[in-house]
C-alpha cells in the first residue's frame, strides 16, 4: 500500500540569459523560466508524485502560495481521495480530477487562470504518482486504459455541444485499432520535434548563423520571431504620448511586414542553398499576441505576399499567436479572412494560424476547432489550422484529453488541424511529451491529409535546460524526442537542478549580485 503523507511546493527557476531574458521575446520582455513544482510526499520516500506549471519570475510565489493552498485542500483534507494504488482503477484518477475542476468555489474565482493551474498541478501529479506506482510512463498509463474509464477525466457539460460523452467513447473505441503498432512506433522512433533558430532582435547575419546551426543538427523544422518592429513603434509612440491613428498602425503593420520579409527570404535561401535533404527544413513564425486582428491580417497578407514573390516555394508553416491570446475568434477571424484574400492563388498561397499556449480550458479549444462561418455565407464549421496547447496553462491531463478528442473531431469532420503543442519553457518539454505520446497512440502522427503534427523543443546555447535539470529529461535526436520507458511524467528536477535553480538561495541565483537581488525581488523578501 501506498498513504500520501503531505506536499511540498517549490519555487524553481532558471536565471535570465540572452535567449529569453531580454526585448527579444517579443511580448513578455524578457522572462524568468521558472516553475512552481508540486511534489506529494509519500510513506515511501523515494516515491512522490510531480507536477511543474510554468511562469515567469514575477508571480511565481503567487503560483506557489496558490498551488499549496489548493493541495492541501484536495489532498490532506478531503476524504473522496482514492487510494494512490487504485487510481489507476475504473476511471478513479479522472473522476477525482474532474471533480476537482467542478468544485464550486474554485470556479467562483474564475474557471481560468492561477486557481485553474494549480488544480492542474495536482491532477498531473496524481498522473505521475500513479504512473509511478503501475512502474509505467505517463503517457502509457493513459493509453492502456479503458476507454469508458478515460471519459471520466472529461467536464462534457461546456463543450457537450461539439463533443458528446457517446462520440467521445466512439472515438476511442475505434483509436483501439492499431494502437500497439503505434506505441511501438513511439518508443522505436519518438515523436517529430522542432526549434526555434531566430528570436527577435537578432541581426540579419546572426539568423542566418542560427539557420545553419539547425540545419546542421538537421532540424525538420524551425520557428522564427516576426513583429518586434511593430511592437518597437507601438511602445516609442507610447511613450511619447502620440495618438496613433488607424491609419498610422496599419502603416506600422505594413512596415514590419516587409522587413520581416527581408529576413525571412535570407533564412529561406539558406535553406535553400544548404539543405541537402529532400524534405528540406521547414520554417514557422511567431509574434507573441503583438497585433489586433486587422493588424495582424495587414501584417500577415503582406509578409505572404512578399514571401510568395520571391518563391512560392517559401511556405510558412504557421503564423503562431497573431492576436491576443484570450481571444479565440480573432484567431479565427484572422484565418477566415487570409483564407479568402488568397483562395484563388495558384501555386497555393496559405498562411496557416495557429494558437493555444495560454488556451486555459478546452472551451477556448473548441472556439478554434468548431467555429462558425464568421462571414454568414455558409452554415460549415471552421477552424485554426494548427492548435498549440499547453502542459500546465490548462486544468491537467483530463483538459488535454479533451482537447485532443475535440480536434480528432474536428479532423473527421473535414478540418485538417494539426495538433502541435506549445513547450516553451522550462518542465514543459518533459511534460508535453507524454500529452504528444498520448494523442500518436490514440490517432497516429498525421492529421487526415497526411501532415505530420510535431512537438516544439525549446534549446539554449549557455546552458541546458533539459539535461542535468530533471532526472529524466527531454532528449532530441534527428529531429525526434526519444521515449524511454521511466516511470512517470518526467518531470522530477534532479538534486544538481534543484542546487542550481531553487529561489532564492540556488547556486545560479547567488552567481551574481544582480541574479540574488532578483531572486529576492520575485520572492518579495526584504531588500
Amino acid at each position: 500500500m501506498v498513504a500520501i503523507t503531505g506536499i511540498d511546493v517549490q519555487p524553481i527557476g532558471a536565471p535570465p540569459t540572452g535567449f529569453g531574458g531580454d526585448a527579444r521575446n517579443i511580448a513578455q520582455g524578457g522572462p524568468t523560466y521558472a516553475n512552481a513544482v508540486l511534489e506529494i510526499l509519500t510513506d515511501h520516500p523515494e516515491l512522490r508524485g510531480t507536477s511543474v506549471i510554468f511562469t515567469n519570475g514575477h508571480g511565481l510565489k503567487e503560483m506557489c502560495e496558490v498551488t499549496r493552498m489548493v493541495a492541501n485542500r484536495f489532498l490532506l483534507q478531503e476524504d473522496w481521495l482514492p487510494a494512490p494504488t487504485e487510481l489507476h482503477k475504473n476511471g478513479n484518477l479522472g473522476r477525482f480530477c474532474k471533480r476537482m475542476l467542478q468544485d464550486s468555489d474554485y470556479s467562483w474565482l474564475g474557471g481560468v487562470g492561477v486557481s485553474r493551474m494549480a488544480i492542474g498541478a495536482v491532477a498531473n501529479a496524481l498522473w505521475d504518482l500513479s504512473a509511478k506506482i503501475q512502474q509505467v510512463p505517463a503517457w502509457q498509463l493513459i493509453v492502456d486504459m479503458e476507454p469508458r474509464d478515460l471519459l471520466e477525466f472529461i467536464d462534457f457539460e461546456p463543450i457537450g455541444d461539439v463533443l458528446s460523452p457517446a462520440e467521445a467513447l466512439d472515438l476511442l473505441q475505434r483509436a483501439q485499432g492499431g494502437k500497439q503498432e503505434r506505441v511501438h512506433t513511439i518508443y522505436q522512433q519518438g515523436l517529430l520535434a522542432y526549434n526555434t533558430a531566430g528570436w527577435s532582435g537578432i541581426s540579419k547575419e546572426g539568423l542566418v548563423d542560427q539557420t545553419r546551426k539547425m540545419l546542421q543538427a538537421g532540424w525538420p523544422q524551425i520557428k522564427i520571431k516576426v513583429g518586434a518592429s511593430y511592437s518597437a513603434a507601438r511602445m516609442k509612440a507610447d511613450e511619447a504620448r502620440t495618438l496613433l491613428t488607424r491609419e498610422d498602425i496599419d502603416r506600422m503593420a505594413l512596415e514590419a511586414a516587409n522587413e520581416d520579409a527581408e529576413r525571412m527570404i535570407l533564412v529561406y535561401q539558406t535553406i535553400e542553398r544548404e539543405d541537402p535533404r529532400a524534405d528540406k527544413m521547414k520554417v514557422a513564425i511567431d509574434s507573441n499576441q503583438v497585433f489586433d486582428t486587422r493588424s495582424a491580417f495587414i501584417f500577415a497578407h503582406q509578409l505572404g505576399l512578399k514571401l510568395y514573390q520571391a518563391s512560392p516555394d517559401y511556405r510558412v508553416e504557421w503564423f503562431e499567436e497573431p492576436c491576443n491570446q484570450h481571444s479565440p475568434m480573432a484567431h479565427v477571424e484572422l484565418q477566415q479572412a487570409l483564407d479568402r484574400a488568397f483562395e484563388d492563388y495558384a501555386p497555393p498561397l496559405r498562411m496557416p494560424i495557429s494558437t493555444g499556449e495560454q488556451g486555459a480550458s478546452p472551451t477556448t479549444f473548441k472556439d478554434l476547432l468548431h467555429a462558425p462561418d464568421l462571414s454568414g455565407k455558409t452554415r460549415e464549421k471552421y477552424a485554426i489550422d494548427v492548435i498549440q496547447m499547453d502542459y500546465s496553462r490548462v486544468g491537467g491531463i483530463g483538459d488535454n484529453l479533451a482537447i485532443l478528442l475535440m480536434a480528432q473531431k474536428a479532423r473527421e469532420e473535414g478540418r485538417d488541424v494539426r495538433i502541435c503543442p506549445h513547450t516553451g519553457g522550462i518542465g514543459l518539454c518533459e511534460g508535453m511529451r507524454n500529452v504528444q505520446a498520448i494523442k500518436q497512440a490514440w490517432f497516429g502522427p498525421d492529421n487526415l491529409a497526411g501532415v505530420p503534427d510535431i512537438l516544439e523543443f525549446v534549446a539554449e546555447e549557455e546552458r541546458s535546460v533539459h539535461e542535468g535539470v530533471f532526472t529524466n529529461p527531454a532528449i532530441v535526436k534527428n529531429g525526434y524526442y526519444q521515449m524511454g520507458r521511466e516511470p512517470g511524467v518526467g518531470v522530477d528536477y534532479s538534486a544538481r537542478g534543484k542546487q542550481d535553480y531553487t529561489l532564492p538561495g540556488g547556486d545560479a541565483w547567488l552567481a551574481s549580485d544582480h541574479f540574488a537581488q532578483l531572486a529576492r525581488k520575485f520572492m518579495q523578501e526584504p531588500r
